[in-house]
């Protein structure tokens, strides 16, 4: 490592920034309480799925970055705690070297962020797109998307049936975009 390269790495000790976590398979949450306990603030975006399970539409909350969260660190003086905590991989960045992330990264995922503390993914169907249905009565079945009702939780598709286009009301979480 040269002076230069020792230069830059210095320069995150002293002052907190955001560093990006790598944690094992679905340890986010037990890391996460194992910082807090050390007092490091963390921020784990997370988001809200459904799928289909038994007949129901099932809700589940999920990391939106699997195997990742944030922690805002002084690495002078969290490096190592952070480091050997249990459930993390390592603090990501170059080399050995962590690299922290912008402050306005961090902003743009709290601000998309519901009523519920999930981060609200963008809606990507528009009229007349292309869409498969991933689950129930109708899997596999590829259609229109018409428009979404007035739940926000509903859709209206149009499927060909026999030649003839039927609308058929569905959970928007039944669905996926055709490429």
């Amino acid at each position: 490592m040269n002076s230069n390269d020792q230069t830059e790495s210095l320069k995150f000790f002293g002052t907190f920034h955001w560093f990006v976590i790598h944690t094992k398979p679905r340890d986010e949450h037990r890391v996460e309480t194992n910082l807090i306990n050390q007092e490091i603030e963390t921020f784990l975006p997370l988001f809200e799925t459904h799928h289909y399970c038994n007949g129901k539409m099932v809700r589940r909350i999920k990391p939106l970055f699997p195997n990742y969260l944030f922690a805002k660190l002084d690495l002078g003086r969290h490096y190592y705690k952070v480091k050997w905590t249990r459930g993390v991989n390592r603090i990501l960045g170059v080399g050995s070297e962590p690299i922290p992330v912008s402050e306005i990264v961090i902003q743009m995922l709290k601000d998309r962020m519901g009523d519920d503390d999930t981060v609200k993914l963008l809606e990507d169907f528009q009229e007349g797109d292309l869409i498969q249905i991933t689950s129930g009565t109708f899997k596999d079945f590829v259609g229109v998307f018409q428009r979404r009702l007035s739940s926000g939780e509903r859709v209206r598709i149009l499927l060909n049936f026999i030649g003839v286009e039927v609308p058929v009301q569905i959970s928007r979480w039944q669905l996926k975009k055709v490429a």
